[in-house]
């Protein structure tokens, strides 16, 4: 479960201080698919980096299943990053000059998985995106949504317990778009919790759950459909 409370992030330039989050209230729970959607400049990103511990927080509290993430030191929310969650960026993030397998091994190897381990899991997950027959190649030799489901399978080799996309689909056309989406519901059904950032309306209503950030907050009516819930 990922729970933040009043969570503000405010970054000083000079005299100039800009407010990315203000008093930031939202709740995962296992097993949540939630789309995050808003206008470019409303905090998204800023809140998916601090969700996914890229970046600290300068008010309010953030527990990760159940551990205060701001009583973590730099060490201490690596270990938590490392252990917990993995990450899928709009522009796929695969290193050119290293082919599929090797490409699913780069956190593996981090991680300290043996050489066993290592290939058992880029083989079950390359397998789970449809690539294991082009483990192989290189990014350049796939399409762009095969180098989407590449960033897919890398990011879930270490078994994360949180997947956090960013723009995932922002690089595709509408037919590919579709086939990760579609993906990412079915690793969603298999237990993994996602919270992805879109800004396309169709792919978000697909998710099991949508919140709007506006100015830094999440929106009113949010808040007010959470509160009806509980």
């Amino acid at each position: 479960m990922l729970i933040m409370k009043d969570i503000s992030k405010i970054f000083q330039t000079g005299d100039i201080q800009t407010h990315a989050l203000r008093d930031f209230n939202l709740t995962v729970n296992e097993g949540d698919f939630i789309s995050v959607t808003g206008p470019s400049g409303s905090g998204k990103t800023t809140f998916l980096n601090i969700a996914g511990l890229l970046e600290t927080y300068t008010h309010g509290e953030f527990l990760l299943d159940g551990e205060d993430v701001g009583k973590l030191n730099d060490n201490g929310r690596s270990r938590m990053r490392n252990e917990k969650i993995g990450f899928i960026f709009q522009g796929f993030n695969l290193i050119p000059d290293l082919n599929l397998f090797d490409n699913v091994d780069v956190p593996l190897r981090y991680r300290g998985f043996n050489a066993k381990q290592r290939k058992l899991r880029i083989e079950e997950n390359l397998e789970r995106v449809g690539l294991a027959s082009r483990m192989k190649h290189l990014p350049s030799q796939l399409s762009g949504g095969q180098q989407q489901r590449v960033a897919i399978a890398r990011a879930l080799a270490t078994s994360p317990r949180f997947l956090l996309a960013d723009e995932p689909t922002g690089n595709l056309d509408s037919e590919m778009a579709n086939g990760v989406m579609s993906l990412l519901e079915e690793i969603n059904q298999q237990g993994t919790t996602i919270v992805m950032v879109t800004h396309d309306a169709l792919l978000a209503e697909r998710a099991t759950r949508t919140i709007q950030v506006k100015d830094g907050r999440v929106s009113e009516l949010e808040i007010l459909a959470q509160q009806a819930i509980a």
